[in-house]
C-alpha cells in the first residue's frame, strides 16, 4: 500500500471541480475544467484507496490545509480535499514523521541540508521534502509528492530524483511548459 504526499494544489483543484459551491473555484489552479477533472480523479482514486497519506509530527503540512481549505459554510461542509484527508485520518491512513522546524522566523519553515535547500527555493515547499526524507530515513519509504498545478515542483523533480525524493505530475508537461 503505497503512502503520498498530497501537495496542497491537488487538495485545491479538486476541491474546485468536486463542487460548483467551492469557495476555491476562483482560487485553484489549473482553471481548465478538464485539468481540474484530472486531478480530482486522481485524489477521489487516492481517497477509496487503501493508499496512505504521510503528513509532519509539526502539522505544518496539515496548517497549510487548514488554512487554504477553511470550513465552507455555504456548503455546510468541509472543502472536498479536506474531506478526504479526514477520510484517511479516520480510516487509520495517515502515518506521521518527524522534520527539523526552524522557528526564528516567526514562520516555521522545515529545515534541510545545503544541498536540497539550495534546490527547493520555495521555503513553503520544504516541509513536503523534510517528510519524504524522513519516511526514506526512518522507515524506509518512498513517498512521492503528487502535484497539479505547481510548476516549482517540476523544475526541480530530476533534482529531487537524486536525493531519493520522487514527485509524481498529475497534468501533462505542456501545461508546466506554457
Amino acid at each position: 500500500m503505497p503512502t503520498y504526499l498530497v501537495d496542497t494544489n491537488v487538495m485545491l483543484a479538486a476541491s474546485a471541480c468536486h463542487n460548483s459551491c467551492s469557495a476555491l473555484l476562483n482560487e485553484a489552479e489549473p482553471k481548465e475544467p478538464e485539468l481540474r477533472e484530472r486531478v480530482y480523479n486522481w485524489l477521489r482514486d487516492f481517497d477509496l484507496s487503501t493508499d496512505s497519506i504521510l503528513l509532519d509530527e509539526d502539522w505544518l503540512i496539515r496548517g497549510e490545509y487548514e488554512h487554504k481549505m477553511a470550513f465552507n459554510s455555504y456548503m455546510r461542509e468541509q472543502e472536498y480535499g479536506f474531506q478526504v484527508l479526514q477520510n484517511k485520518q479516520d480510516l487509520g491512513l495517515v502515518n506521521y514523521v518527524p522534520i527539523d522546524v526552524d522557528t526564528t522566523s516567526g514562520e516555521p519553515i522545515a529545515i534541510l541540508s545545503e544541498e536540497l535547500t539550495a534546490i527547493v527555493t520555495d521555503r513553503a515547499d520544504r516541509k513536503w521534502v523534510a517528510a519524504a526524507q524522513s519516511a526514506k530515513i526512518l522507515h524506509d519509504l518512498t513517498c512521492p509528492i503528487v502535484y497539479g498545478a505547481e510548476s516549482d515542483w517540476y523544475v526541480i523533480q530530476d533534482d529531487l530524483l537524486r536525493f531519493g525524493i520522487h514527485c509524481k505530475q498529475l497534468l501533462p508537461d505542456e501545461w508546466y511548459e506554457d
